[in-house]
């Protein structure tokens, strides 16, 4: 699987798993209003990743940051990658930075 694709299939599941934490009725609740509030399906998540987050500070206020660190770690941990929390880094820099390390066969 090409590295890009990989990172996609990992980061919409690192997403699926974080939503669940809630349980899988508000997972669903939540996919459902990003599709009707915010034009975001599930798998173009990946593709719209800045809008995902502000569709998340917008619906879940500082919840919404919990889900991105949690999202961060799921992905890092799926790809093996090393995780280090940044208090100011939001979902777009770890993606960015975990595509950067796979770039350079970093762990």
């Amino acid at each position: 699987m090409a590295q890009s694709a990989r990172l996609r299939e990992a980061l919409i599941q690192a997403v699926d798993d974080a939503l669940f934490a809630p349980g899988e009725i508000v997972r669903k609740a939540i996919y459902e209003h990003l599709d009707s509030s915010h034009h975001i399906e599930r798998d173009e998540i990946p593709d719209k990743l800045e809008n995902f987050h502000k569709a998340l500070e917008e619906s879940l206020g500082k919840a919404g940051y919990v889900i991105e660190r949690l999202i961060a770690k799921n992905l890092y941990n799926q790809l093996g990658v090393s995780f280090r929390e940044y208090a100011s880094w939001r979902l777009v820099d770890y993606v960015d930075d975990v595509k950067k390390r796979m770039a350079e066969g970093l762990r």
